[in-house]
């Protein structure tokens, strides 16, 4: 078995091969938007029609329980992402070789864990109605949550083309995740919770600029940008958007909090 299991997508052509068996898959278009475009449809399909439906049917209780659940579940699940991520390219020495780690795809058995990353994307869908379940509208979740499980699935097909981007999807957003996930679990103290953000906006800066520099880097990875444009180019027009709308969100939560208060109160005089 080849360390450079098939798993790539393009909207031309998506190659998956399982890694250990002989099992490879070939998605054509127009399967390949589809899956890609049409999980952001379908998302937004689920949180407006699907996700109060069946909240709606499930006691405060059975909601508490389940929501408990997804989020310990995630949480543990980021953590052994991001784990076994960092076994991976400690013991390879990529840590301290920078093109290393850019350039040389991942083994068989970490391309498992990849696959699964990119799939979870989908499971934390369940984010959004654990929110629903809470009697929250989709305007008070608000457009930075809705946007970002909307595209994310197909951001993570995208950024796992280049191995420096696959290796860092699970290493950063793994780790964000374990903090995140955590904190939905079991709470954390106040103090830290702007760390998450703040940790959320370096991790989008940080994967941007590894994904610009992978084609420069990488001779194998040059004529990527050319070749598949489109795949190219949607992690640049996604994660600025991520990006932009968690700064904002820092701002109003931690920088200025005291603002929002004063406009509730002066609406509540109103």
């Amino acid at each position: 078995m080849s360390n450079t299991s098939l798993y790539s997508f393009r909207f031309e052509h998506t190659e998956i091969e399982i890694p250990y068996t002989d099992i490879i898959f070939h998605i054509y278009p127009p399967w390949t938007y589809i899956i890609s475009f049409g999980s952001c449809l379908l998302y937004l399909f689920l949180i407006s029609i699907v996700f109060p439906l069946l909240t709606s049917m499930l006691s405060s209780k059975v909601q508490h329980l389940l929501g408990k659940i997804h989020h310990v579940l995630l949480f543990i699940y980021s953590l052994f992402s991001f784990s076994i991520t960092l076994f991976y390219v400690t013991k390879a020495k990529e840590m301290t070789n920078w093109s290393n780690y850019l350039c040389f795809p991942i083994p068989p058995w970490l391309r498992i864990v990849s696959m699964t990353f990119t799939i979870s994307k989908i499971w934390e869908w369940f984010d959004t109605a654990i929110l629903i379940s809470k009697g929250q509208s989709l305007k008070k979740i608000g457009f930075l949550h809705i946007y970002h499980h909307a595209t994310t699935f197909l951001l993570f097909l995208c950024v796992m083309n280049f191995p420096g981007g696959e290796k860092s999807g699970m290493l950063l957003n793994g780790f964000v995740h374990t903090l995140m996930y955590y904190h939905f679990a079991f709470r954390l103290p106040k103090l830290l919770r702007p760390i998450i953000t703040t940790l959320q906006i370096i991790q989008l800066i940080t994967v941007t600029y590894i994904w610009h520099v992978v084609p420069t880097v990488c001779s194998s990875y040059k004529h990527f940008p050319k070749r598949s444009f489109l795949e190219f180019l949607l992690p640049y027009a996604l994660v600025p958007v991520y990006s932009l709308f968690f700064f904002k969100f820092f701002i109003e939560q931690y920088l200025m909090p005291s603002n929002k208060k004063v406009k509730a109160s002066s609406h509540k005089q109103e």
